[in-house]
């Protein structure tokens, strides 16, 4: 049993749909986002929780290894059937970032946001978020949002652009990770409620008053190779403005910072 146990029971406890539970809780897994879909094709219902104190084949973007030791992380991931076309699903990114973020900060961690959804305790990485869809032209199937956040000690990354950081480095100290959990999983459920309301802009301002981006030098790997210029924000769909040395503003909907003015 990790030091630090979670009772799923207990956080299932304090949630409310549409991240409702069941939260169903392992020693390890493969990979919780893998073993989710999978339960999600089959036909799960919205607000299942897996979540894991050890992941073997845990991954962050673009599959790169995400190797925490068993019992310091929280590894988990949600499962959303959000009820829109797929058009407005490519904001769940932010929706995601925003909401743990505001979980952490109840738990007095606070974090800012690296677009689309690298979570950052200063300028070091405290966690990630990987969210995978599937989708037809008219609608979305289902959506799995995956979290991994450092909380007693930092993995090890292959290749992350930011340093680690833990949640028991920030302002609170340690926290459970069952009250990490219950807080951001309550959090997450609130801000997804309001987005499927239709409060895209809320979620688009909250993300700016946590941008950890804005205003700063930056380099991004996209498709079309390589770019830099000041990141100026999000626009309403979610997308990252950047203007260049010329002046001319780049909006990007896919990409990855690879390069951040001071951050280290």
């Amino acid at each position: 049993m990790a030091a630090d146990p979670v009772d799923p029971a207990a956080v299932a406890a304090h949630l409310t749909p549409p991240v409702g539970g069941p939260v169903l809780w392992a020693a390890e897994v493969t990979s919780t986002n893998d073993l989710l879909a999978a339960r999600a094709r089959r036909g799960d219902p919205e607000g299942v929780v897996m979540g894991a104190d050890h992941q073997t084949a845990g991954r962050g973007r673009r599959g790169r290894a995400w190797e925490a030791e068993p019992g310091e992380a929280l590894l988990f991931s949600v499962l959303l059937r959000p009820p829109m076309p797929p058009e407005r699903a490519g904001l769940l990114p932010i929706v995601a970032a925003v909401g743990v973020a505001e979980g952490l900060a109840e738990c007095g961690v606070p974090v800012r946001i690296a677009w689309p959804n690298d979570l950052l305790l200063g300028d070091r990485k405290l966690g990630g978020i990987l969210c995978e869809i599937a989708a037809d032209r008219d609608r979305v199937d289902w959506a799995v949002v995956g979290i991994g956040l450092n909380v007693a000690g930092v993995p090890r990354l292959t290749a992350g652009r930011w340093t680690p950081a833990s949640v028991a480095e920030g302002p609170a100290g340690p926290v459970p990770r069952q009250a990490l959990l219950a807080a951001v999983l309550s959090a997450l459920s609130a801000r997804t409620a309001a987005w499927y309301a239709g409060d895209a802009a809320g979620v688009i301002a909250a993300f700016g008053a946590m941008d950890a981006l804005a205003g700063r030098a930056v380099r991004l790997g996209t498709p079309g190779g390589e770019i830099s210029g000041t990141a100026a924000g999000l626009d309403a769909d979610g997308a990252l403005r950047v203007v260049g040395d010329d002046g001319a503003e780049r909006r990007l909907t896919g990409g990855e910072v690879t390069g951040v003015d001071g951050a280290g």
